[in-house]
């Protein structure tokens, strides 16, 4: 019975432990860490081919790539174009301001000008019209009548006719006056050379006379005088 016992105590297999509790839960986290390990490794494996495949952009101001550094103008060149239009506004603004302050006398062909004097009608006589004053006409007599008629300034806004001097500036090479001069000596009801002179402005005509001399402005070159 005993040699039977011992017998048996021989042959029969020997069982492992069973694990700890502990032990379980340790070789449980080495299984899952080591799954992250991998997924981690794949991760970082597919993103750098990703990076490989895709090409590299950099950023190119495309300025520089439509304009080579040799042919880049300097700053002054770039605004010399805008600095030359400053200038020649300014000089435009500059002859206006001129020009408006002491316009020069343009001579004019219409209207028709002529004068009566003694009786005997004639048309040599010059008109100028000054700039930048479309109301404006000057009257120049070939020769100084009566001893005092010669300059004549009309005004047909106004309606005044005036006993005027020859103008005493030059613009350019041509007569000029100055705006803020005085008209001349105003004509209506002005008794000279023994007779008042008579000044109409009409639809068509300016007409202005006295006892020695008749001076008319007409829209129409041949009229018939009285």
């Amino acid at each position: 019975m005993a040699k039977h016992k011992k017998k048996q105590e021989k042959t029969a297999p020997t069982l492992p432990a069973a694990p700890q509790p502990d032990e379980a839960a340790a070789a449980d986290e080495c299984e899952v860490t080591a799954e992250r390990e991998v997924k981690s490794e794949r991760l970082v494996a597919k993103l750098t081919e990703d990076e490989r495949d895709t090409p590299v952009q950099v950023a190119v101001d495309p300025h520089v790539l439509t304009q080579p550094f040799e042919t880049v103008r300097p700053q002054w060149r770039r605004w010399l174009p805008d600095l030359i239009k400053v200038a020649l506004a300014l000089v435009v603004i500059g002859v206006a301001a001129a020009i408006w302050y002491q316009p020069p006398l343009v001579k004019a062909r219409f209207p028709y000008v002529s004068y009566v004097f003694r009786g005997q009608r004639t048309e040599d006589a010059a008109l100028f019209r000054p700039l930048a004053m479309p109301t404006r006409y000057y009257v120049a007599l070939p020769a100084r009548l009566a001893g005092r008629y010669q300059w004549f300034a009309v005004d047909r806004r106004r309606e005044v006719v005036a006993l005027t001097e020859a103008p005493r500036h030059r613009v350019l090479g041509h007569p000029a006056i100055r705006r803020s001069e005085p008209l001349g000596m105003d004509l209506e009801f002005r008794k000279l050379d023994g007779s008042e002179w008579r000044i109409a402005f009409l639809e068509d005509a300016i007409v202005f006379s006295n006892a020695l001399l008749t001076v008319r402005l007409d829209t129409r070159q041949t009229v018939s005088h009285p």
